[in-house]
């Protein structure tokens, strides 16, 4: 279910206020937030504790109205708790080698997916999934990233050339700023 940033903004300002709200939230977003988490996390259960710690921040909102981007707003939650979860599990390095990675989880489940992914930094594949699988257009990346959306461009159209590389495709990316 695809559905408009402004209905997610809606939703997370009405939070406070109407219960059903959430579980609105929960059942459009739940999917895209799960693929942004496990192209971070580069594990299923990791991923999942990350949407529901994402959601159980969202039950505390106090305050209706106040959030302007509400992608923006969601996914730099996901990406923050993605990071710390990375964090308590001393996995920053290992994320960060691709092949450190895949001898410590073995490649048991890995389609080629999951391991071309591996072969990018943890910021690119953050940039790679938030774009492709949420939607989120470069400036809103950069949002969430506090990066320049130049900055955020210029790592997509790198790790596609990496993904491209792994995969034997050749392509010339021509893509535009958002």
């Amino acid at each position: 279910m695809r559905v408009s940033k402004a209905w997610i903004g809606k939703k997370l300002n009405e939070i406070p206020d109407n219960p059903d709200a959430l579980a609105e939230l929960y059942a459009a977003m739940k999917q895209p937030m799960y693929a942004v988490a496990y192209r971070m996390v580069l594990s299923r259960e990791d991923a999942e504790d990350v949407v529901q710690e994402a959601f159980m921040s969202l039950m505390r909102i106090r305050e209706g109205g106040r959030i302007k981007n509400g992608s923006a707003y969601l996914f730099q939650i996901v990406r923050n708790e993605a990071l710390r979860r990375l964090r308590l599990r001393d996995r920053e390095t290992a994320c960060e080698n691709p092949e450190v990675y895949i001898r410590h989880t073995g490649r048991g489940g890995w389609n080629d997916v999951d391991r071309a992914m591996a072969t990018l930094s943890a910021d690119e594949r953050q940039i790679v999934a938030m774009h492709t699988e949420a939607g989120l257009t470069y400036s809103e990346i950069a949002k969430v990233t506090g990066s320049s959306t130049a900055t955020v461009f210029r790592q997509y159209r790198k790790a596609l050339g990496k993904l491209q590389k792994y995969f034997n495709v050749s392509s010339s990316f021509e893509g535009e700023l958002v």
